[in-house]
Order: structure tokens, then C-alpha cells, then sequence
């Protein structure tokens, strides 16, 4: 069977990726101690692990097209969103509540149409998903799909797969995450993704090595521009300078990923109706929101931000105005 030839290459004999496709190909079948094997499936069947290998018919073909591509992936959850048409949005650990608001409602628009993938770090990751949980979302671990990384987000790990989502690793279980990891998890993500957007990163960042990689397998990287002040900003609106697409509102987002423009606004939510009412009032600055609705700062800044995206306030000089919607 081709799957225990790639696993027992793979996760026993330490094969390269290159030398066990070659084996593979000219039908070189390893001396595969089958009682070791079956202890390694069992492992897989206590902790709910599906497998999938290079070669099998569940195997996104998408993700055939990167250089490496992974021969052995380990699926908790949703194996089905694997095959469905995702978009990769990637950004800063240290990120700022700009960016976390914008990750945040960014995936929870394109995640009504599309699989937002993330690799599940502090920061831009953690919004990416949290946006998306209740649609779908897809979380590539660079540890094995048993371990939480970072062990911070384990509520968050835990929220995806009991969400439908779908936590993905090319790692045996137990590996514990490393740094060199990281890169290697981020090519899985660009070859699950049409496209990637980066929110807030740093000169030098991971997730400018995410940008690269797309690039070279001709995906289309989007970046949020950012305060040129703030170091998280300067990875993002150099990608734009150099040729990156800008995203610059709600509406733009959704003329370029071809969803409904229409101000979605949650009407429900009665939050929003207070902020308006603060703002037509004259409590119409960040401070006097505040104090208006007795809600915490981050809240309102979040919901501000939603607002402004979608049209319904505008901002200038820190005073806010009701625009309609």
C-alpha cells in the first residue's frame, strides 16, 4: 500500500520528500515493520488524526502545484474544507488593535464565501480565524496536529474544530513546534490559498516570507496599507510599493473578491445603534463614545473600526460623523 510506503519512509526511516516520491516512482518498497506501523495508526485513531498522503485521492490538488509540496498531512476536523476556495491572511504577532480589528472583520466577510487560512500564532493569525470561526477556517500548525501552538490558543484551537474548522499539520503527532518550522508551515498555506492578504508586518517577518512564496507560485498577494510611523506597517506598504494590491475599505474587499456589496452591517447588534447615537448627539470623539455607551475601549474600538469600514461613520481629525447607512 503506497500510504504505508510514504508514512513508513517519512516518519520512521527520516526520508527526504525528494527521495521518497523517487522511491515511490520506480516501485522501491521500503522493509516496513507492519506491528510499529500499527501502533503509529492506533496513535492516530485515539487522537481523532486523519492522514492523508501525497498520492491519495483526498489529497488537495492544489497543494500539488508548490515546490516541497507536504506528502504526509494530519487532519483534525473538516477534511472537506481542504478542497474548498480559501484565501490565506497572514500578519504581525505584535500587531496593533487596528490590525486585529481589521483581520477580525476581513475574515468574517470573505469567510461567507471563502475558507480563511491562517497559521493559528499570536496576533494578525488569532483574528484571521477568530473572524471566520463560525463560517469556516482552516488553522496549519508548524507542530503536530495534537499540540496547540502556541498553548495560549489551545480555547482557540478548541473552538475551531468544534466549529466545523479544520487544524492541519505535516507533522507527526507529538513533534513539538521550532522556529524552522514556520517557514516550511507557510508554504502549506499559500498552496491551500487563491490568495493571500497580509495585515500589519514588520521589514523582516514571517509573513513577508508568506508574500514571497505566493508570489513565486503566482498567487496574488494583497496588503492592508498602514500607518508609515509604525514599524508593523512597514513590511505591508512595502509589498504595496512594490506591487502588492491594496485593500483600502470594506467595499473595495468586496469588488475584489467579488461578494455582495451591500452594508451588512449587524442591525442587531445594539451596540452600533448606541455609538450612532452617541456620535449624532455630539459625543462624537473616541473618549466621549466611551463614556456615551459605558462600554471598554477595545469594544468600541473594534466596533468603530466595522463601522467606518462599512461606510456608516466617517473620521477626521478624531471627530466622527454619521454618514448613513
Amino acid at each position: 500500500m503506497i500510504q504505508d510506503s510514504i508514512i513508513w519512509m517519512k516518519e520512521f526511516l527520516k526520508e527526504p520528500n525528494k527521495k521518497i516520491i523517487d522511491n515511490i516512482k520506480n516501485n522501491k518498497e521500503p522493509m516496513i515493520e507492519y506491528k510499529q506501523l500499527k501502533e503509529f495508526y492506533n496513535i492516530l485513531k485515539e487522537k481523532d488524526i486523519k492522514v492523508i498522503t501525497f498520492f491519495d485521492e483526498e489529497y488537495p490538488e492544489k497543494l500539488r502545484r508548490i515546490y516541497n509540496s507536504p506528502l504526509v498531512l494530519y487532519i483534525k476536523g473538516n477534511v472537506k474544507l481542504l478542497k474548498e476556495k480559501s484565501i490565506g491572511i497572514v500578519g504581525s504577532r505584535k500587531c496593533t488593535a487596528y490590525g486585529k480589528n481589521i483581520a477580525f472583520s476581513f475574515s468574517e466577510i470573505l469567510s461567507k464565501k471563502y475558507v480563511i487560512i491562517s497559521g493559528m500564532a499570536y496576533g494578525i493569525d488569532s483574528f484571521a480565524h477568530k473572524g471566520a470561526i463560525k463560517n469556516k477556517t482552516i488553522a496549519v500548525l508548524g507542530s503536530g496536529v495534537d499540540i496547540p501552538y502556541p498553548a495560549f490558543n489551545r480555547s482557540l484551537y478548541n473552538e475551531i474544530l468544534e466549529n466545523n474548522g479544520c487544524i492541519i499539520s505535516e507533522y507527526a503527532p507529538g513533534t513539538p513546534a521550532q522556529s524552522f518550522r514556520f517557514p516550511e508551515r507557510n508554504r502549506i498555506i499559500v498552496g491551500l490559498s487563491s490568495s493571500i492578504i497580509v495585515i500589519e508586518a514588520a521589514k523582516k517577518s514571517g509573513s513577508l516570507i508568506t508574500a514571497r512564496l505566493a508570489i513565486e507560485s503566482g498567487i496574488d498577494v494583497y496588503a492592508i496599507p498602514g500607518d508609515i510611523t509604525k514599524k508593523s506597517s512597514e513590511g505591508t506598504n512595502n509589498l504595496i510599493y512594490n506591487g502588492a494590491i491594496p485593500i483600502i475599505s470594506k467595499t473595495h474587499l468586496k469588488e475584489l473578491f467579488n461578494l455582495e456589496n451591500t452594508n451588512n452591517i449587524d442591525i442587531q447588534n445594539p451596540l452600533d445603534f448606541k455609538i450612532i447615537e452617541a456620535i449624532t448627539n455630539n459625543f462624537n470623539t473616541f473618549e466621549k463614545i466611551i463614556y456615551y455607551t459605558s462600554e471598554k475601549s477595545s469594544i468600541i474600538l473594534q466596533r468603530l473600526t466595522m463601522l467606518t469600514l462599512e461606510g456608516i461613520i466617517i473620521e477626521n481629525n478624531g471627530i466622527y460623523y454619521y454618514k448613513g447607512g
